[in-house]
């Protein structure tokens, strides 16, 4: 039977732009202010009473909550790349040029819409002035008796040509189709002499082909005049940790939302974040509300959600991501949290489909320690009851810093194992705090799912 105590657990070494004018928009009291510099340390956390005892009445109450996962990522080309990649275990680019013979035959780039990882189409918009409109389709499959057959179609009487490359070899062949009504075609011969790869499902957080946002509502529900701090703790990829923005205040009339459909945008745009971090950047956001007529929980409340676009040439085809639960501290741990996981990608299932899970874990700080945490994952086979694979180590998250393990049973090295109970321990119990997450995600439809891990000891 597993206990709780971390030190009985071996340890192993392996390893979505808003100017300032908006705030306006939203009728705010007072527009939003900022301390001077680039980065600042982390805020303390006015942390709320234990709903078993309700907090006293207050002339001016304080309390904070966390949105504990903000991601903004913009992809190459904004999302709209003529190029589209197929076969990530043994890359193939594809690209389209369209000759209009109804307008003097004038010609356009097709751009790629990527819809799985051997499938993919084109839209011509500097030709159609529609974006979502399918063109050109194509399909690069691993042969059966090795190396790889493109196979191609059009919904289009204009001339095009098609062109696809292997990555590793630059060997490169032109499919050419005329004017008018003509087939597409098939081509199981030029890339015959390429190494099959096996195949493989992505397993990254949410499509890395559209702009990431995250979408943050801040609601004052008194009829007293509040405001709220707000701090983004953030780490950029290949980057590690940055630390935390500088207290931002936005003024809550009574009764009144802020609303923001980019937060890490509107931050960049008001000079909190550098441009790279708009760019590309994930962390926590703590949200303090001051001057709140009692500290119960439901004065001052936070909603967020991460998405992006399903196609970001075509913004009314809708969006998909994750709505989120707010963190009021009642999670943070000392010691250990525990969730479930599910991993079906070796083997989808008819029902659930491929489902990928990636952990994340952030440094509550809830007692104001000011330490980095150091944790360990351990990941439990619910059918035996005991740990399999290996451990997985956590090191130095700081506070406000959200830690993100994607592909979270194959990092354990359990990926044959399709449910998990997921324990994470902390190594320095010293009042440092954690809480975590986990997202399960649909790999072919990019479905989102996010649930809370449970303090399972060491709560307070």
């Amino acid at each position: 039977m597993r206990g709780f105590r971390p030190e009985e657990n071996g340890m192993k070494k392996p390893s979505c732009p808003i100017v300032a004018a908006a705030v306006a928009a939203f009728g705010l009291a007072a527009a939003a202010s900022a301390l001077d510099g680039p980065a600042s340390s982390r805020g303390p956390i006015a942390r709320l009473a234990p709903r078993v005892v309700a907090a006293p009445k207050a002339t001016a109450a304080s309390y904070s909550v966390e949105v504990p996962y903000v991601q903004s990522y913009t992809p190459a080309d904004g999302g709209q790349s003529g190029t589209l990649n197929l076969n990530a275990t043994h890359p193939f680019t594809v690209t389209l040029v369209a000759t209009n013979q109804h307008n003097g035959n004038a010609q356009g780039n097709g751009v790629a819409l990527p819809q799985t990882d051997t499938f993919g189409y084109f839209s011509l918009p500097s030709i159609t002035n529609n974006p979502s409109n399918p063109e050109v389709f194509v399909k690069i499959l691993a042969a059966p008796a090795g190396g790889y057959w493109v196979f191609y179609g059009h919904l289009t009487d204009l001339i095009y040509d098609l062109t696809v490359t292997e990555v590793a070899t630059g060997l490169s062949k032109t499919y050419h189709k005329n004017a008018g009504n003509e087939p597409g075609g098939f081509d199981t011969s030029t890339f015959v002499g390429a190494v099959t790869a096996p195949a493989t499902r992505a397993t990254r957080v949410i499509s890395p082909d559209a702009s990431l946002r995250t979408s943050v509502d801040i609601s004052n529900n008194t009829g007293t005049t509040a405001n709220a701090v707000v701090q983004y703790c953030y780490a950029t990829t290949g980057g590690g940790f940055q630390g935390c923005t500088q207290p931002r205040s936005i003024g809550l009339p009574a009764y009144n939302n802020f609303h923001q459909d980019d937060i890490v945008g509107y931050l960049g745009g008001l000079g909190d974040l550098p441009p790279a971090a708009v760019d590309d950047s994930f962390g926590t956001l703590l949200v303090t509300f001051q001057n709140l007529p009692s500290q119960q929980g439901w004065e001052g409340t936070v909603a967020a959600n991460v998405y992006n676009r399903v196609s970001e040439v075509d913004p009314l085809r809708g969006t998909v991501g994750c709505g989120e639960q707010i963190s009021y501290f009642f999670e943070s741990s000392t010691r250990t949290l525990v969730a479930s996981a599910r991993n079906t990608v070796p083997a989808p299932s008819a029902q659930a489909g491929s489902i990928a899970s990636t952990l994340g874990v952030h440094n509550t700080d809830a007692n104001g320690t000011g330490a980095s945490v150091n944790a360990t994952v351990t990941l439990y086979d619910p059918s035996t009851g005991l740990p399999v694979g290996n451990q997985v180590p956590l090191s130095n998250i700081a506070p406000g810093e959200l830690r993100l393990q994607d592909d979270l049973f194959a990092a354990a090295g359990a990926s044959n194992l399709t449910t998990a109970i997921v324990f994470v321990d902390v190594q320095n119990p010293a009042n440092t705090t954690i809480e975590g997450f986990i997202i399960d995600q649909d790999t072919d439809s990019l479905d989102t799912r996010y649930h809370e891990m449970k303090c399972a000891a060491g709560c307070f």
